[in-house]
């Protein structure tokens, strides 16, 4: 028989080996596929020119793989270099410098560089509406992409546009039960959830919740994504046995579809903690959060992000039972961890600021809360500097401190800026209101 050429075999080899890294990949063993599509690169770039489709290929997997990892910086990298390649190999106009651009955007997405994701995507948009004048489905994806940036800067009436108009599109190419429209659908839901329209997004969730159990009867990961948004919803009316009954509806799935220890149930194990710490119900809790801590910590031995936000949690707990020392000791290693992976100032150090005022307000000393909440408070105004609920939270809990340190006046001040800004964000009947209205009519002894 005829011997294929030294080309043909490496190339051969370079698809098994990438071929491998896809199943890895998909099992979620992330550092092993990437192994693969690595060694599948290496052996395509000896053997063609810089500029192939098939190192495109190679490099937008390894892309993928540290994106999934929250490696952003090398996700970019790797991206930007297919992006050059493509622009390289195709006109300006063409559908897979497109996809580039959106891989890019979504990357820069997942750094809260939100403009410059937005030029990004708004980039593949416009290729693609001069490919495709009459719709496509790919214009739907962009569309998505868009509505996505928008959520996360929390305007939500353009992201619900963007998304509309992905589901218009949807709509004529595919059947009402089919499952991207049960996703769009979903993001339209997520955006009613936060703009506090908790019935319609309810409504929202539950159709994809229908079209989902039609197309997977015995169970899939789709199920338990709803299963846990309706459990958000839930959580956002206060309404925590029906949450829990979702959030368990779902672990139950994922329990069925996963090994046990599989990555995935971190988040199920980490909600229903949150709920029982809620109901006082801490030993139960306490167990959730440590099961999610330990397949965290296998999955990722040398720290991850997702770490700091289990022991945040874990510590919570610790302080609701009074384990001020333990609850400390949690919060400090959760804080450490975010100075690894983000720049000062990142959001979510605003929770562990928080987090370690509670344990000093709780045990009275109140100087030192004071001294913690003023730094959850100056990221969180640094980073919405439009408002938000949770620099409401700060204000409330900085009033609080004046208020045990008798210094009325102070927590007055500060109460009312809380307020105000509970007004602007959440509806009237809304607890957070009538506790911050019953406190300010206390001190103006107005109760």
């Amino acid at each position: 028989r005829m011997m294929k050429s030294k080309p043909a075999r490496i190339k051969g080899s370079a698809r098994v080996l990438n071929n491998i890294g896809t199943i890895l990949d998909n099992e979620g063993k992330y550092d092993e596929a990437l192994d693969y599509y690595q060694r599948s690169l290496k052996l395509i770039e000896e053997f063609y020119p810089f500029c192939h489709a098939d190192i495109v290929t190679s490099l937008e997997n390894i892309g993928l793989v540290f994106c999934k990892q929250e490696k952003y910086d090398q996700a970019l990298d790797y991206h930007k270099q297919a992006l050059e390649i493509q622009q390289k190999l195709y006109s300006s106009i063409h559908i897979n410098v497109a996809t580039s651009l959106n891989y890019i955007g979504i990357i820069l997405r997942n750094q809260r560089k939100y403009d410059e994701a937005l030029d990004y995507n708004q980039q593949a948009l416009k290729i693609q509406q001069i490919l495709y004048p009459f719709g496509h489905m790919k214009m739907a994806y962009s569309f998505n992409n868009i509505g996505t940036i928008l959520y996360d800067q929390e305007k939500y009436n353009e992201a619900f546009d963007y998304f509309q108009q992905a589901l218009k599109i949807q709509e004529k190419f595919y059947p009402s039960s089919h499952e991207t429209i049960a996703t769009n659908l979903n993001n339209i839901g997520m955006v009613l959830r936060n703009q506090r329209k908790y019935d319609e997004a309810l409504n929202y969730h539950q159709k994809v919740l229908a079209i989902l159990q039609k197309l997977y009867p015995i169970g899939h990961e789709d199920i338990v994504h709803t299963f846990n948004n309706i459990g958000e919803i839930q959580y956002c009316k206060e309404k925590y046995d029906v949450a829990l009954y979702y959030y368990q509806q779902a672990l139950k799935i994922q329990e069925n579809l996963y090994p046990t220890g599989h990555i995935d149930l971190v988040g199920s194990f980490s909600k229903i903690g949150v709920i029982l710490n809620i109901q006082g119900k801490y030993a139960e809790a306490l167990d959730y959060h440590q099961r999610a801590l330990k397949i965290q910590e296998i999955f990722y031995p040398s720290g991850y992000i997702n770490v700091a936000r289990i022991l945040n949690n874990i510590g919570s707990i610790l302080c609701n039972q009074r384990r001020y020392a333990e609850a400390l000791d949690y919060h400090r290693r959760a804080f450490k961890l975010q100075q690894e992976f983000y720049p000062l100032g990142h959001i979510d150090m605003a929770y562990s600021f928080k987090h370690i005022g509670d344990i000093h307000f709780d045990q009275e000393k109140y100087d030192i809360a004071l001294y913690y909440y003023q730094q959850a408070l100056k990221i969180r105004e640094k980073f919405y500097p439009s408002g938000h609920v949770d620099i409401a939270s700060s204000l409330n809990n900085i009033g609080l401190c004046y208020e045990n340190q008798n210094k009325q006046n102070r927590a007055l001040e500060y109460y009312q800026r809380a307020l105000t800004i509970y007004e602007k964000f959440l509806p009237v009947h809304d607890s957070n209101r009538h506790r911050i209205e019953h406190r300010i009519l206390k001190l103006t002894g107005k109760a």
